[in-house]
Parts: structure tokens; C-alpha cells; sequence
């Protein structure tokens, strides 16, 4: 999960997200702070982990 700072507070992005939200990314100047490997976070723009496993 990556960890971005924007204009409207810090925002948590999955990985799928920031790839595919690329360019609004950029665009909206949000700035990259860190990574965390962590299930208990969830994206902000898509509300899901990094990963999903199976049981």
C-alpha cells in the first residue's frame, strides 16, 4: 500500500490503483510518502487491500 500526501489529508493507494490512477495521480500532485505491507489498510479509491487471499 502506498501512502500519499495530498491537499485533502494523507491517503492510503493499493498498488492496482496507483498504476491504474496513474495520471490522475500526477496530475492532482499527490506526493509519495512510503509503502506499507499491511491487510489492515484499505485503498482510498477503491476501499480493497493490496491483496486479496483466499481462505
Amino acid at each position: 500500500m502506498h501512502l500519499f500526501e495530498t491537499k485533502d489529508g494523507d491517503r492510503w493507494v493499493c498498488i492496482t490503483c496507483a498504476e491504474e490512477k496513474k495520471e490522475i495521480i500526477e496530475e492532482n500532485g499527490w506526493e509519495w510518502i512510503l509503502d506499507r505491507d499491511d491487510m489492515v489498510l484499505r485503498c482510498f479509491l477503491c476501499g480493497h487491500p493490496d491483496y486479496d487471499f483466499d481462505d
